[in-house]
């Protein structure tokens, strides 16, 4: 068309400009596919569900939150701190709230564990007997 306008570089360059913005976009598509293949989500959604988790009544500190893909929906389990004069049940409610908040907050969550430990005193650490099979 460039060429039957008296400008005959006008075609290669298009075809430059249209090869460079597919560029970007494979660029993009490829990033978020590594991505979903590691299991990485993006940073922003964590920082979100933790912001959730700390809205809820009774949660004290979110220790830990890990999402991750699975398909097209998301999983996600998370270890937050309660009050440790709290009954099970009541624990137990929290976490149930905390689930339901999150589901309804954060687009593609399908499956939620919220695992409650109790506050302690200064040094106590409710999880000692297991520290050791973690991995650092």
């Amino acid at each position: 068309m460039g060429v039957v306008a008296g400008f005959p570089l006008a075609d290669p360059i298009v075809g430059l400009l249209i090869t460079v913005a597919i560029l970007f976009v494979l660029k993009s598509a490829a990033r978020d596919i590594y991505r979903r293949l590691m299991d990485s989500v993006d940073p922003d959604l964590v920082v979100a569900v933790e912001r959730e988790l700390a809205g809820v009544a009774g949660i004290e500190a979110v220790e830990a939150v890990r999402v991750r893909w699975v398909g097209h929906a998301l999983r996600m389990d998370a270890e937050v701190v309660c009050d440790c004069g709290l009954s099970l049940a009541g624990a137990h409610a929290i976490a149930r709230d905390a689930e339901h908040r999150l589901l309804h907050e954060i687009p593609r969550l399908t499956e939620v564990i919220v695992h409650t430990s109790p506050s302690g005193a200064e040094g106590l650490d409710h999880h000692a007997a297991v520290v050791h099979h973690r991995s650092t």
